[in-house]
């Protein structure tokens, strides 16, 4: 998709890729939107395409079919798992993903991806490629971004882990074509996503494609766990959690905290990390099968990847606000008291620019479990951003631009009192027959 001609006309293309197959072609006739959204943490990435369907073909035909492929394809998976059959089980290990092709080398057309943590069944290695079936034909990966995991899905230590029989996947790309004219490509991978619906409407007939990043039917997110995590780092808890998962996990953040222990009663995995994250003042969010934890404050001291200026014809139209609804605090003190022994463990935070002769200034009293005056900082800390983060805020519908995806920074220059850097908190990328627009919503930095 990322090729430079100076001579074609600016234009934005969409490929996407629906159980293994590039539909790019078939689909562009009846093509009427897709939608990504992309958001900085806590929620999942969304994808929704919408077809027109006036003869029926997408609904009645290859919708139809590919689905009855997919399930067929599961049980023939599952039947070989059970028989012991099938190969030996692998899994994918780049955080990006990996290439599937039609044949064993990279001169061979890409048919299609599997993500992060996948389980695949392997036939037989030859010359540095695995062979497998994809899509109900044989393909090839590199084996040297995949590792053994023992047949049926089952880790040498010998803990059990489902085959991956989970819902089609559904792969989009965005592509502004010659945008600047010199025959470079603007590219927006928006990754992979789990077929979560499927709707049909009319007249006019027209089918709405859902995927989401995180399935709502995920063991992740909707299985309720009781267990005791005792002598853990965070890290070693999302990559347990991300493994448990058949998904990738990356830590990019210098934040580690330990856990002496850590009760998690009746909550799911996702839930439970979430929590522990928000805590520490780390961001977390999944994507493409991958679970991400990341320093806020890091990303937030980045360079902005834009400057929007009034007039400067960016932008479509914009909402910009200062939230009142609750108090900014300029402090932030974190309490336990030990029931054993009775002492008092407290810290406090305060905002950057603190004055303490300020009669203004107002502090936000927090009661919870730390173990030391370090631990309870370092909480105020982060629940000190976590309330004040969201006072000044705006929207943004831009001319479509690759760039502006969640967790970047655009700074707004020549706005008065909303002067000042942002991050980009949620990002919609929608591509149509009008053409193709981003909408941003910002919150106020707190760093850099």
């Amino acid at each position: 998709m990322n090729y430079a001609n100076a001579d074609i006309a600016r234009r934005t293309e969409v490929q996407i890729i629906f159980a293994g197959t590039d539909i790019t072609t078939d689909i562009r006739p009846d093509f009427l939107s897709l939608d990504y959204t992309d958001v900085e943490e806590d929620e999942t990435d969304d994808l929704q395409i919408t077809l027109q369907d006036a003869a029926g073909i997408w609904m009645m035909k290859w919708l139809n079919e590919a689905v009855q492929a997919a399930a067929k394809m599961k049980a023939v998976t599952k039947s070989a798992a059970d028989s012991g059959g099938g190969g030996t089980t692998y899994q994918v290990t780049p955080a990006i993903g990996l290439n599937v092709r039609a044949g064993p080398g990279t001169g061979y057309a890409r048919i299609g991806g599997l993500s992060c943590g996948t389980k695949i069944e392997v036939s037989a290695i030859s010359n540095g490629w695995a062979t497998i079936q994809y899509s109900g034909r044989t393909a090839y990966v590199s084996a040297t971004y995949i590792k053994q995991v023992g047949a049926s899905g089952v880790s040498s230590g010998g803990s059990s882990s489902s085959t991956q029989v989970s819902g089609m996947k559904i792969q989009a790309v965005i592509v502004q074509r010659n945008w600047y004219g010199d025959g470079k490509d603007m590219v927006l991978d928006c990754g992979e996503f789990e077929l979560d619906s499927v709707k049909a409407a009319g007249p006019p007939a027209v089918v709405t494609i859902k995927g989401t990043s995180l399935p709502y039917a995920s063991v992740v997110r909707q299985t309720k766990k009781s267990r005791a995590w005792e002598a853990y780092y965070l890290s070693g808890i999302a990559n347990e959690i991300a493994e448990n998962a058949g998904m990738g996990c990356m830590f990019l953040t210098g934040k580690n905290p330990y856990y002496t222990r850590r009760e998690q009663y009746k909550t799911s995995d996702i839930t439970f990390l979430s929590g522990l994250c928000k805590d520490a003042g780390i961001s977390l969010k999944v994507t493409n099968n991958i679970i991400v934890l990341f320093d806020q404050a890091t990303y937030e001291r980045k360079k902005s990847v834009m400057t929007i200026k009034p007039g400067d014809g960016s932008y479509k139209k914009y909402t910009l606000s200062v939230g009142k609804a609750e108090t900014e605090y300029q402090s932030c003190r974190v309490r336990y008291t030990d029931p054993a022994t009775g002492r008092c463990i407290s810290g406090i935070a305060y905002i950057e620019d603190y004055k303490e002769d300020n009669e203004k200034n107002q502090q936000l009293e927090v009661t919870a479990k730390v173990s030391n005056a370090a631990e309870a900082k370092a909480l105020a800390t982060a629940r000190l951003r976590l309330h004040n983060k969201y006072m000044r805020s705006g929207s943004f519908t831009l001319v479509g631009n690759v760039n502006a995806v969640a967790g970047a920074n655009v700074t707004l220059e020549g706005w008065g009192m909303f002067d000042g850097k942002y991050v980009i908190k949620k990002a919609k990328h929608s591509v149509g027959k009008n053409g193709y627009t981003t909408t941003i919503d910002l919150r106020l930095a707190l760093e850099g």
